[in-house]
């Protein structure tokens, strides 16, 4: 297999056995999505369908193809040029028929998919309100790191229309939101299933979450 073509504004790695194409500029892998990746693998089974939602250049795809059995990976995501790289990424690694990358606001995906069309949502969404902190002039940074395009409530009501009655739900946030987290949850009719708190590496620190219609909950301490 060779690797991809790589413009003057893109770097090429690797991502375990997979050539991962990434912009200089842009939003770029971090620790983060690694670790909410290793979250979802246990739970997947090769009868599950998966979509990753903000899915940047398409790293978690790639991870979950690798790691995984999972036949039907969907990643979306808002910005044109990270979705071109991983469309990129997905073609110079061969996984064309297993992988499909969507250019849209997540929010319109109701109009392409039924309810219940995925077991699994995946989601490393962008971690403030709009309207706090600074926002990097950086397009794709800015989109990555605040809320431009829709909150947690849309995004668990995206997730919740995915998973139909038997899916999970799978997401990393900071543990300033947990609150606004559990209680969006409950409204859609979710319940947390699985919760693990990182090890802080930054002010806020993170909490990766797991939901679905039923159960109770597990707590993970690093």
């Amino acid at each position: 297999m060779t690797g991809p073509r790589v413009a003057e504004d893109e770097t090429l790695e690797s991502l375990g056995p997979y050539f991962f194409v990434q912009r200089k500029a842009g939003h770029r892998l971090t620790s983060d999505t690694v670790a909410l990746a290793e979250f979802v693998l246990p739970s997947l089974s090769e009868e599950d369908s998966a979509i990753d939602i903000g899915s940047g250049t398409g790293a978690i795809p790639l991870i979950l193809a690798w790691k995984s059995k999972v036949r039907k990976i969907v990643g979306v995501e808002i910005d044109p040029c990270a979705a071109a790289v991983a469309e990129k990424n997905i073609q110079a690694n061969g996984l064309e028929g297993r992988v499909e990358i969507v250019q849209s606001d997540y929010r319109e995906l109701k109009k392409l998919y039924p309810e219940g069309s995925f077991s699994v949502v995946v989601s490393n969404p962008p971690y403030f309100r709009a309207g706090v902190g600074r926002i990097s002039p950086n397009k794709e940074k800015a989109a990555a790191r605040t809320e431009l395009s829709g909150g947690i409530a849309d995004l668990i009501d995206i997730s919740a229309y995915f998973m139909g009655g038997h899916g999970r739900v799978f997401y990393v946030y900071p543990k300033a939101r947990l609150a606004e987290m559990l209680e969006g949850l409950g409204k859609a009719g979710l319940r947390a299933n699985r919760l693990r708190f990182l090890p802080v590496g930054s002010k806020e620190g993170l909490f990766l979450i797991e939901a679905g219609r039923d159960g109770g909950l597990t707590v993970e301490y690093p």
